[in-house]
């Protein structure tokens, strides 16, 4: 035991390994149960309440890993106006600023104009009841956005695809 230059008995406390203003274990901490089998240190209710819980985690965690967007890689995306003008941009995000709305909305009208899904209407002028028609007409804000890929958008301001 160490003795101070006053003369008092200093007596070091044991290390807990514990951060005392937050409760964390501090770096270098070893766990106790570390290496050892779950019936070394648990009991079997113990074990099955863990399993349970091991299994929720794999059924209810995100099994993506990140958002469907995130990381890719970015497209051109053609702006089209009734007049036939059009607007090519590098990316959706640009497209967006240019027209002063949101980029989600901008991917959505291009994804949604090169899945050439059908009308949900019943019925329309000059089609006969039970009819489906294919929209490739989608807007946002007035003006239709496609992806610079898809061949659809040259149709749209009047050349012939090359």
């Amino acid at each position: 035991m160490p003795i101070l230059s006053d003369g008092s008995l200093y007596v070091p406390s044991d290390w807990t390994k514990v951060n005392p203003n937050n409760g964390q274990f501090m770096k270098g901490h070893e766990p106790m149960n570390k290496g050892r089998k779950w019936d070394e240190w648990a009991s079997k209710k113990s074990q099955r309440k863990m399993r349970k819980g091991w299994k929720n985690l794999d059924k209810y965690r995100n099994c993506n890993g990140r958002a469907d967007t995130a990381g890719r890689c970015r497209k051109e995306v053609v702006a089209v106006r009734n007049n036939g003008e059009y607007h090519i941009f590098d990316y959706v995000g640009a497209a967006a600023e240019w027209l002063g709305g949101s980029r989600e909305n901008v991917g959505r009208c291009c994804r949604e104009n090169q899945s050439r899904r059908e009308k949900k209407h019943d019925w329309a002028p000059g089609f006969s009841k039970g009819t489906s028609r294919v929209n490739t007409d989608h807007q946002y804000k007035g003006v239709r956005f496609y992806f610079a890929a898809d061949p659809i958008w040259m149709e749209k301001i009047g050349h012939d695809i090359i």
